[in-house]
This record gives structure tokens, C-alpha cells and sequence, in this order.
């Protein structure tokens, strides 16, 4: 059985190490320990009480996706082995049926992650660096 729903606490450290691993996996650029050194951060300030939204199959927590007040998407992680079944995009369309507007910022070396969401409707809005690591990133805007 699949289904999204919004995250509780008691999913908070398997949300943290799908964070971790997809991260890595999907952003081989920057150095491993760049994501470990930020978990905690990461944690409070994207996963503590936030608006998240879980996507579940067969009661494993397979993806994860957030939204901040100003409609910002925090990330969109798929487990590497549920990747191009769909799943990534179901969240999408979730989002989009709850917001009338949406952005998320996409390192613009990771060519899948910008291929999926120009697929998905959104189209690249500004560039700016990112303040800890130095890479650029793209904001990726969508409107209803």
C-alpha cells in the first residue's frame, strides 16, 4: 500500500537518514562530510516541526518532501531504489494541489534533479551561490 502523509516526530530519524543517503547519492559534487557536518542543522531548521510530507510504501517511509512558510520546497528525496518509479513526481502533484505557488533551489550540477523539475513544470527563476559550500544553485519557480 502506498500513501503521503504528512510526517510525525516519532518519523523523524528515518527521515534524517533518507536525508543523508539521498543527498550524498544525488549530489556527489560536495564532499561527504559537508552533509554529515550539517545534520543537526539540517534538522532543526527543515525537519523539527515543519510542514513534511512522507511518502510510504508498504510502511517504509521512501521519500520525503517539506515546504516552508514562503512556499519554498526544502528538497525532494527518493530513496535511490524507488527512484524513476513515479514517486518524486506524485509528491510534486501533492504539493502543487496544496500551493498555489512553489520554488526549490537545485544545485545546477545536479543535471537530474533540473531535468525533473523543468518536467515537472518549473522553470529556472534566478541562480545565487550556496553560502556554506560555494556551489550555485538554481531557483526553480512553479505557479499555478
Amino acid at each position: 500500500m502506498e500513501n503521503i502523509e504528512r510526517m510525525k516526530p516519532s518519523q523523524t530519524y528515518e527521515v534524517m537518514d533518507l536525508w543523508l543517503r539521498t543527498t550524498i547519492h544525488s549530489n556527489s559534487f560536495v564532499e561527504e562530510n559537508f552533509w554529515e557536518t550539517h545534520y543537526d542543522f539540517v534538522k532543526e531548521k527543515y525537519i523539527n516541526g515543519k510542514e513534511n510530507f512522507v511518502y510510504i510504501i508498504d510502511g517504509k517511509i521512501v521519500a520525503f518532501t517539506g515546504v516552508t512558510e514562503d512556499n519554498r520546497i526544502t528538497g525532494l528525496f527518493v530513496d535511490p531504489e524507488y527512484q524513476n518509479k513515479g514517486i518524486g513526481t506524485a509528491l510534486i502533484n501533492f504539493l502543487k494541489s496544496e500551493y498555489n505557488m512553489l520554488h526549490i533551489p537545485i544545485y545546477a550540477r545536479n543535471r537530474k534533479a533540473l531535468a525533473f523539475a523543468t518536467r515537472t513544470g518549473f522553470i529556472i527563476d534566478g541562480a545565487l551561490r550556496h553560502e556554506h559550500n560555494g556551489e550555485v544553485m538554481y531557483t526553480m519557480l512553479w505557479n499555478m
